[in-house]
């Protein structure tokens, strides 16, 4: 039976976590996905190893990726990890559009202003003008169109979070484990999270840190509003502004703490160099940068690899960035004490895993810089 018209929006609605979560018909799928990407990270990586050593012999092997990728390119099993790679991401996504399609009643009603809501938001308009770059207007990840155009693809790229790391991030611990893992030498009064997409790592910054005000940055408006009614659920006052972290708004020597997560390697090598350039204009003299990002391992073979995990999931920017020296547009930003730390989630096998090559690794590196005091 249908619900008469507005019933929905008139009933208490249900938290965002609550409507975005699998349900007994949906979790066979998501069940499944989890299983193939287990099975693709595995068996499926550790048979083409296999394959790629006997392919190089006793000899020592290319000593370069260039080297490598000719060799990984020939095998037959190279082809099927291809495939499987993104078939499983097809799969993901068209899972996850299926499920915000049939609740966007609901979550559209959720998103509705109401009286307990936290923070403030902020999106485009006379007072706040925004202009969307020309490189962000692509479909990263192979998501039909994008984070920004709309509330589903917000929604879809939320579910998809909880999917892409096999499951190690459904309450998105990964990003509470960086943040615990940022220095400071006092608690920072004033943080921005650039590029924060729906909140993930800006739940974490004002959970950590719940004295400061915490201002979430993005150009997805859609993915800002999912964000605010969370942090609200959650009882975290943050402020939501949507913008381009190339052309910030806050004041020079405005922030104590700057954090960028998984967001560089979706952005040209120019933009990225905009960014740190602001970065280093609107903190405090003092004041820290710490960005995580993927970076190469330097073991040729699993680099060919996660060169082809980019172009798989469409992120044209993602290879370029690896090969970037990101310490020294640091410091031609003006910024000091740059350095990358190797940063391991959590039950992943860490750095036994990255020294292993018969074992899938993502690696992961924290970059911290600091505006000169």
């Amino acid at each position: 039976m249908t619900p008469p018209e507005g019933a929905l929006a008139a009933q208490s609605p249900r938290s965002i976590d609550a409507i975005l979560d699998w349900t007994p018909d949906t979790l066979p799928a998501v069940a499944t996905l989890l299983g193939l990407r287990r099975y693709w990270m595995g068996p499926v990586f550790q048979a083409l190893r296999r394959d790629y050593d006997a392919a190089v012999g006793d000899g020592p092997g290319p000593a370069t990726q260039a080297e490598a990728e000719p060799i990984v390119q020939a095998l037959p099993s190279a082809r099927y990890f291809q495939w499987l790679h993104r078939h499983i991401q097809d799969r993901t996504w068209a899972l996850c559009r299926r499920i915000a399609r049939d609740r966007a009643e609901e979550l559209a009603a959720a998103l509705s202003t109401r009286p307990d809501d936290l923070g403030t938001l902020t999106v485009d308009g006379a007072d706040l003008p925004v202009e969307i770059p020309a490189y962000y207007t692509f479909d990263y990840h192979r998501q039909d169109g994008g984070i920004w155009r709309g509330l589903e693809g917000a929604a879809v790229y939320l579910l998809g979070a909880r999917i892409v790391h096999a499951g190690r991030n459904t309450d998105f611990q990964l990003h509470d484990q960086v943040v615990g893992d940022i220095p400071v030498e006092a608690p920072p009064r004033r943080i921005l999270d650039l590029g924060c997409g729906f909140g993930k790592t800006t739940f974490s910054l004002k959970a950590r840190w719940p004295d400061a005000q915490v201002t979430g940055v993005d150009l997805a408006d859609p993915c800002l509003r999912l964000g605010r009614r969370m942090a609200s659920e959650r009882g975290l006052a943050i402020d939501w502004r949507q913008g381009d972290m190339e052309r910030l708004t806050d004041a020079d020597g405005s922030a104590d703490l700057v954090v960028i997560t998984m967001v560089l390697h979706e952005m040209p090598e120019s933009a990225i160099r905009a960014a740190l350039r602001e970065c280093t204009r609107v903190l405090k003299p003092g004041g820290r940068l710490a960005m995580l990002e993927n970076r190469l391992i330097g073991d040729p073979f699993r680099d060919t690899l996660l060169k082809w995990y980019s172009q798989l999931i469409d992120e044209p920017y993602w290879e370029p960035y690896r090969h970037m020296d990101l310490l020294g547009a640091c410091t031609e930003a003006g910024l000091v004490e740059a350095e990358t730390r190797s940063w391991y989630l959590a039950n992943t096998g860490g750095p036994e895993a990255e020294a292993d090559p018969r074992r899938w690794c993502t690696p992961w590196g924290l970059t911290l810089a600091k505006k000169p005091a």
